[in-house]
């Protein structure tokens, strides 16, 4: 249910859609007083929204919530990789993986199965569309994979999970991870304070690794003419920010649960492996 709920209320509030949807219906209801306010609250979130860098912004904090890791733990149990970097619709309409902005997922994936030659690496997605299908992301992944001359056979699939709750819950049914073990979390920037918080709160201990990024950390205050571009980061951001909420609200981030992850661990001389230079 929750599933199919975030899917209509998204719908209706993406940004673009939900100004489109005031603008349109005080238009239609214009002579009324409250039509002209509603009609002019939608022109001036459509202006404050596509012509500033609001989206951008928000997204720089949500992306500098956990920073790019630069020195990497010596050891490690397993590594966990959320899905989305796979374009599930293009990938099955035209029979050959489709990777998209969050690419950064996989590719970081194949670079901690080098440096973790002996830990799990598990990777994480099914269907988050709403349509049914027979594929997932992590078939269409495996087939990727194969198709460029990996050898898939050391990754640990979970492809029906169709949405970060799902991803944590059904990974965590497959591979039960146990106290003390140390995992990281593979997963986009911007999305990382969600898939921590819900991992965490839920019992599993995991090491943020950022991995992708939509912006270039920097704020600005100028506005601009890059409508779509502004429009786009808006909609990100703000179905984090409505994710995070949703996920406190229902439970799936146990809010009275301590939400903070691992911090990045050393061997017993005291030294973390460097990941630069690679």
């Amino acid at each position: 249910m929750f599933f199919v709920l975030s899917k209509i209320f998204w719908a209706i509030f993406t940004p673009l859609t939900f100004i489109s949807l005031l603008i349109c219906g005080g238009f239609v209801m214009r002579r009324f007083t409250w039509g002209q306010r509603v009609m002019g609250t939608g022109i001036a979130l459509l202006v404050l929204c596509g012509f500033f860098p609001v989206g951008h912004n928000l997204l720089v904090y949500q992306e500098a919530r956990y920073p790019v890791m630069t020195a990497l733990p010596a050891h490690v149990d397993g590594v966990i990789i959320l899905g989305a970097a796979i374009d599930f619709k293009k990938s099955l309409a035209w029979g050959q993986g489709q990777l998209n902005e969050h690419a950064s997922r996989v590719t970081e994936m194949i670079f901690l199965m080098q440096h973790y030659p002996k830990a799990k690496i598990v990777f994480t997605g099914g269907n988050g569309k709403y349509e049914k299908s027979l594929s997932s992301e992590a078939v269409e992944l495996d087939k990727l994979l194969k198709h460029l001359g990996f050898d898939t056979s050391r990754i640990i699939y979970e492809g029906e999970s169709r949405n970060t709750f799902e991803n944590m819950n059904l990974s965590k049914e497959k591979l039960h991870p146990q106290k003390g073990e140390i995992w990281l979390l593979v997963t986009s920037a911007f999305h990382m304070q969600r898939s921590v918080e819900t991992f965490v709160s839920n019992g599993w201990d995991v090491i943020p690794y950022p991995a992708g990024y939509l912006t270039e950390g920097d704020y600005k205050l100028i506005p601009n003419f890059e409508v779509l571009t502004n429009m786009y980061k808006l909609q990100i951001a703000a179905k984090e920010m409505i994710g995070i909420m949703a996920y406190h609200l229902s439970g799936k981030i146990k809010s009275n649960e301590t939400i903070d992850p691992l911090p990045v661990s050393s061997d017993a001389s005291g030294h973390s492996s460097s990941r630069q230079g690679r």
